[in-house]
């Protein structure tokens, strides 16, 4: 009889663990976010930048400021640079950027770097697919540094 109860009380005692198990490991239905896939994207470069350069984040009050940008085919930016740390990543299209003494660089869809900070550089279509990223600037209110610096001559 007592063999019986330890018995049962061991298979109680794995059942608990089981259904704790099940939770730890969000399979059990109950937990937030247990059917969201959150998938890490690979950063070309981290932690510096696409040119090999280190940077720290801005100091002052953060301003955060995300676009869309879209460069169709034919066209490209201006000559400039970023003084601020941007996150880039390639939804669609080839991107070339040319990075003067640096060479070029192209990214694929589903590439994502930080911009090279202080260089100058020309972003455009490498294709015939125009080009669509997000841009992610960390920069600081005062002063607004998210608005890039026209440049007179490349690096």
């Amino acid at each position: 009889m007592m063999m019986k109860s330890i018995k049962q009380l061991f298979v109680i005692s794995l059942a608990i663990l089981a259904t704790n198990a099940l939770a730890l490991t969000h399979l059990d239905g109950k937990v937030p976010y247990e059917d969201i896939d959150a998938t890490p994207i690979t950063i070309v470069g981290a932690p510096k930048t696409t040119l090999g350069q280190d940077f720290n984040y801005p100091v002052g009050q953060p301003l955060i400021k995300a676009f869309i940008i879209d460069i169709p085919v034919g066209k490209q930016t201006d000559l400039h640079k970023h003084l601020i740390p941007l996150y880039v990543y390639v939804i669609s299209g080839d991107l070339e950027v040319d990075y003067g003494s640096k060479g070029k660089k192209i990214y694929k869809p589903g590439t994502s770097y930080v911009e090279a900070i202080d260089w100058c550089h020309i972003g455009k279509v490498a294709g015939k697919t125009p080009v669509k990223v997000i841009g992610v600037y960390l920069g600081e209110t005062t002063p607004d540094q998210i608005k890039p610096t026209s440049c007179t001559a490349p690096n």
